[in-house]
């Protein structure tokens, strides 16, 4: 081999790995929400209020875009349906008078392709403790 042939060789090589130290770093930075940990949803039951129910839904929104909560009952009627562009969403919602026994909570943002869905089952149960005490 000689050694214009070798040197080529090598110069070739080591701009070939010049080329993808620059192009890796710089291509992970390209896709900012190409982690599905970044937006994420959660929803939390709080308790009864006044024959309510209460949760808490916060979300996620790094990069602030416009998304969707829909909250819908078992037969798909839309019960609350809002646009937000919160960074760092935090909202209680309050279910008035439900006789639902299911809900659906949905978060989605079309922009990001990001939906992520609840299903939240109620049961009510009347407890009734009756106690008859002789006195005499």
């Amino acid at each position: 081999m000689e050694p214009r042939t070798f040197f080529s060789a090598i110069r070739k090589s080591l701009f070939a790995i010049a080329i993808a130290i620059i192009a890796v770093p710089v291509s992970a930075h390209s896709f900012p929400n190409a982690d599905p940990l970044e937006k994420s949803a959660d929803i939390k039951y709080l308790g009864a209020e006044n024959q309510a129910l209460v949760f808490n839904v916060t979300y996620n929104n790094a990069d602030a875009s416009r998304f969707f909560v829909t909250i819908r009952d078992e037969n798909g009627g839309t019960i609350f349906q809002n646009a937000f562009t919160d960074s760092k969403f935090n909202k209680n919602f309050i279910l008035r008078g439900t006789d639902v026994r299911k809900v659906f909570f949905i978060i989605s943002d079309k922009k990001n392709r990001y939906t992520e869905s609840f299903e939240i089952s109620t049961e009510t149960r009347v407890i009734e403790n009756v106690v008859v005490k002789k006195i005499s």
